[in-house]
């Protein structure tokens, strides 16, 4: 009597069935990719270390570790100071080192690592030196783990290696002098190395801070193009490297993958085995990939958020994965966006971190382009260009997200004229930022640009503008004048270069700021930082465009002391325009006439050319 009706049991047994057919395809690998996620409804395992199989199968080498494990063996150095923020890695790269340098395999449970090499060297870590362990202050570890190294280098044959914050080091620092009563040649050092001054050539310590190190692609002194293989190796990591089509081989036979956001990303950004084997394909995961690396990278360029491992995995497994299971793509969940939705859109569900936060300021969706934007949601038509791609069914928006990744330069320029007519938000110089430390040619080019971009901040006559070789800069006055002031800045005063961290062995390295340098006369510099954002503002003006009120803006704030230090420089030596003469300009200088009791100052005005430099 309970066992339900004949339809109750037909109900069942489907219900039974759909289960049975996502149980059949489920990805485990999956899972463990949404555990990544700080944010995911599934845990985050794999957010701290490599204390599981999947984050030893998924961590990506870098040159640091190379460096460090030749370094350890070949007793070049003892004692080996990891800094850096919350998630850089720091723990995670030495339990990798201790396998590496054949000490064994460990959790980051066990906080202190001892072991011996084959040929005798004692190695021991302290997996988090800001942390207590045991029942012991994280003060006295530290006590204990650096007491070798206080005097110097050590006469043991050992090697220490610390991973710990900079604050937390700092701290321990001060601690540790009070409690010596002195200074020691190892507190010396270490507050020296965090004072950003360079290790002492023969040191026995090695202070890396991972604070300084790009994720996103690195600099080179050859002028090569910036180097982007950590991002490419942690997406193949991702996807399973190696074991990659045996991995996913369930969606091949999956009934939901037509409706399913994770094997859509796959076609576009997995490897070769999941994305297809001709040329076509692989043309367009390597278009793809690139430009989640120019996006990632904006983060990094705009200099707001450092851009740790953790972080940077947990944005690219939202990305290419999303927060949802098989069973959600089978069961047909409400929530389901595409990549490239999840790439900028501040809506997407379950969207958090720092990283994706930024990554919407870049929102290819901000800006607009009438070409484009017809484009890419009018129907298929014998009228219209057919090989650009075109995404009728979705939003403008959604559109233009797409087709930043999708689209090749080839199309927009096609439709455009522009090859880069379609790209990140505010990103039109973002490219010129990037490569200035590696396109030399371009420097003398983009310093005039940035200077005429400082000489339109305010308005100046036009004829000012035509003088060649020169910067004009206006004075304000205190009190509203019909006339306008400035003085000019011969433009070879001025340079552009890259503020590139000191290099360290092993780290990568790309820059967050460049600086325009004003050499005064007397050999004085004059520095204006130049975030990626005042880059771009200031080619915006030198091309003509106007700006709003900026006048509480701290970015325009510091710009208006540079221009004012600058303009100090000239104060007996001004040009001068005014309308009721506006064809002309006139000098007005003051001269000191000496004298024996009272020297007198003679001001002249004299008119001169627009084209003249004198």
């Amino acid at each position: 009597a309970d066992g339900g009706s004949p339809a109750d049991s037909g109900s069942d047994t489907a219900v039974r069935t759909e289960r049975t057919e996502w149980s059949r395809n489920e990805v485990t690998w999956l899972r463990s990719l949404l555990q990544s996620y700080p944010g995911s409804l599934w845990g985050n395992r794999e957010t701290r270390g490599l204390d599981t199989d999947f984050a030893a199968q998924t961590y990506v080498e870098t040159n640091i570790e190379d460096a460090l494990s030749r370094d350890v063996l070949n007793r070049t150095v003892h004692l080996v100071v990891l800094c850096g923020n919350a998630g850089d890695g720091k723990t995670a790269l030495l339990q990798h080192l201790a396998g590496r340098i054949g000490i064994g395999t460990h959790t980051s449970e066990e906080r202190i690592i001892e072991g011996r090499t084959d040929d005798g060297l004692t190695v021991r870590m302290n997996l988090d030196g800001s942390a207590s362990w045991r029942g012991r202050s994280a003060d006295d570890l530290l006590d204990e783990f650096l007491e070798p190294f206080q005097d110097g280098r050590p006469g043991a044959d050992i090697v220490h290696l610390l991973a710990i914050n900079d604050g937390r080091l700092l701290e321990w620092l001060e601690g540790v002098g009070q409690r010596h009563g002195r200074e020691t040649p190892l507190t010396t050092a270490l507050y020296d190395l965090l004072d950003g001054q360079a290790s002492v050539p023969g040191s026995h310590i090695r202070f890396v801070s991972l604070n300084q190190r790009s994720l996103v692609g690195g600099v080179s002194d050859d002028g090569q193009p910036i180097e982007t293989g950590f991002l490419e190796r942690l997406l193949d990591k991702l996807y399973g490297g190696d074991h990659a089509a045996e991995i996913w081989e369930p969606c091949l036979t999956c009934s939901a993958q037509e409706r399913c956001e994770v094997r859509r990303a796959a076609l576009t950004f997995g490897p070769d085995g999941l994305s297809g084997t001709d040329s076509k394909d692989r043309e367009r995961c390597s278009r793809a990939r690139q430009r989640l690396f120019e996006a990632l990278q904006a983060v990094h360029l705009r200099g707001e958020t450092h851009i740790t491992v953790r972080e940077l995995r947990a944005a690219v497994v939202y990305v290419l994965f999303g927060v949802h299971f098989c069973r959600d793509y089978h069961e047909g969940a409400d929530t389901l966006s595409p990549y490239w939705d999840r790439a900028f859109s501040p809506e997407s569900p379950g969207r958090q971190g720092e990283v994706l936060q930024e990554l919407v300021r870049f929102d290819p969706a901000l800006e607009a382009h009438p070409q484009i934007d017809r484009h890419l949601q009018r129907e298929r038509s014998i009228d219209t260009a057919g090989s650009i791609p075109r995404y009728p069914g979705l939003t403008r928006e959604s559109a233009r997200r797409r087709a930043y990744f999708e689209w090749t330069e080839s199309h927009s320029k096609e439709l455009t004229g522009d090859p880069h007519a379609l790209d990140l938000a505010r990103g039109r110089h973002l490219r010129s930022f990037r490569n200035l430390p590696i396109d030399k040619e371009a420097l003398d080019e983009l310093r005039q640009r940035l200077c005429k971009g400082i000489s339109r901040l305010e308005d100046v006559p036009p004829q000012a503008l035509e003088r060649a070789c020169v910067v004009p800069l206006r004075i304000t006055p205190h009190t509203p004048t019909e006339t306008e002031f400035w003085v000019e800045k011969n433009i070879d005063a001025f340079r552009l270069e890259a503020d590139l961290p000191p290099e360290t062995a092993g780290l990568d390295r790309l820059h967050r700021q460049a600086s325009l340098v004003y050499s005064y006369r007397d050999g004085r510099e004059e520095r204006l930082r130049l975030g990626a954002e005042l880059f771009h503002l200031l080619l915006e003006l030198a091309e003509g465009y106007q700006l709003g009120d900026v006048s509480t803006d701290d970015t325009f704030a510091h710009l208006s002391i540079f221009v004012q230090r600058l303009v100090r420089e000239d104060d007996r030596r001004v040009l001068a325009w005014n309308p009721m003469q506006e064809s002309s300009l006139f000098e007005v200088a003051a001269q000191t006439i000496p004298g024996a009791a009272n020297p007198k100052q003679r001001i002249t005005i004299r008119p001169i050319r627009s084209g003249d430099q004198e």
